[in-house]
């Protein structure tokens, strides 16, 4: 059985101006026991884009929905392939297409990045577009699925609402086991990610790992989570919006299987 917390939290440059949060986190388990799926995502909504706070809404919604219709259709989703992926990223746009002729503008308005896991009983598949970055975890060892993305030019990256959105996304599948799963937007990059080596920064994720699997107050943790992001040495390290989600396979699932 999956446990898992999340939170988004505005940076403190969208405080001050009186902006949304333009990051939107979402998870949802289907099935149950040994059968249970997992599928998260994060995106974070351009600072530039007038929208991106619905365009980051509306990607994570379409990446759920279609995962939760293909789960539907074929009975599970160990067989997805990246084909599969390339359609939801594609309906996705298609939305924001619709939602951006209804307020009269233009798609990159509702630019957005997007990082997604689906954890299925026996592959896992990860796809991404832009920064932000998927961490994987087994016994307390941690890997970065995708290396957050650069653009063109300096403090810039990759958005799934550009043209050439299918040369920029990237996808992998795995059968390998782990029992920790990490998605976060940029906001946390500097915090989570050791950029000299391109590694995760074990201090960052082994203390709240470790606490997702021992608590049986998931509620309160992720009240707790939201505190920890708000926090004055969270927060300090950069302007930009937060989001962090936190999932955990619980040790009785490891154990039976």
């Amino acid at each position: 059985m999956w446990r898992h917390i999340a939170q988004s939290l505005q940076g403190p440059s969208h405080v001050g101006e009186g902006t949304p949060c333009q990051d939107t986190h979402l998870v949802r388990v289907f099935k149950e026991g040994a059968a249970a799926a997992l599928v998260a995502c994060v995106a974070d909504g351009a600072g530039s884009a007038k929208f991106g706070d619905a365009g980051s809404t509306i990607a994570c919604e379409a990446i759920v929905e279609n995962a939760n219709s293909f789960l539907e259709l074929n009975g599970r989703l160990d067989g997805l392939q990246s084909e599969d992926v390339l359609r939801w990223c594609e309906d996705a746009r298609r939305r924001i297409e619709v939602e951006a002729a209804k307020r009269e503008c233009e798609r990159r308005e509702f630019a957005t990045t997007l990082c997604a896991a689906i954890i299925a009983p026996t592959r896992s598949f990860f796809f991404q577009i832009g920064d932000g970055a998927m961490i994987l975890g087994n016994n307390g060892i941690y890997g970065v699925v995708f290396w957050p993305q650069s653009g063109e030019y300096a403090n810039s990256t990759n958005f799934l609402t550009a043209d050439d959105f299918k040369q920029q996304l990237e996808f992998y599948s795995t059968t390998s086991p782990f029992t920790d799963l990490a998605l976060f937007t940029d906001g946390l990059e500097r915090l989570a990610l050791r950029f000299d080596g391109q590694t995760a920064h074990v201090p960052f994720f082994d203390p709240l790992f470790r606490v997702l699997r021992s608590t049986d107050d998931v509620a309160g943790l992720n009240d707790g989570l939201r505190k920890f992001l708000a926090s004055d040495p969270v927060q300090s390290r950069s302007d930009d919006d937060k989001t962090l989600i936190l999932a955990t396979r619980h040790a009785l699932d490891n154990d039976a299987a």
